[in-house]
């Protein structure tokens, strides 16, 4: 995301791989980085990048890094808003706990 242009940059395989990813707005976050977490990352930070992904991300950017199986894995220790919380978890097909 530039001045000029407000659109959000999506990873590609033409960019650097040191750019920062426009969906962790607090802390610069590259496509390694993200890769390398979600590889091999302890859990809790693990759930911080898919929660990002998930808030921030667009629908294809989201795919690009994950899968459904490792959203479904992880998604009881992510950190999101409730209404999304509960949006995902219809998309994925996941039984809630009525609150």
């Amino acid at each position: 995301m530039t001045a000029e242009d407000p659109t959000p940059r999506r990873p590609s395989k033409a960019e650097p791989k040191d750019e920062p990813l426009y969906f962790f707005p607090e802390e610069p976050v590259t496509d390694d980085e993200l890769r390398r977490l979600l590889a091999e990352g302890e859990l809790e930070r693990r759930a911080w990048a898919v929660s990002h992904l998930l808030r921030f991300a667009q629908w294809d950017d989201i795919w690009h890094y994950i899968d459904r199986d490792q959203v479904r894995e992880i998604f009881p220790q992510l950190d999101l808003p409730e209404s999304l919380r509960q949006a995902w978890a219809r998309m994925l097909k996941l039984e809630q706990p009525v609150s």
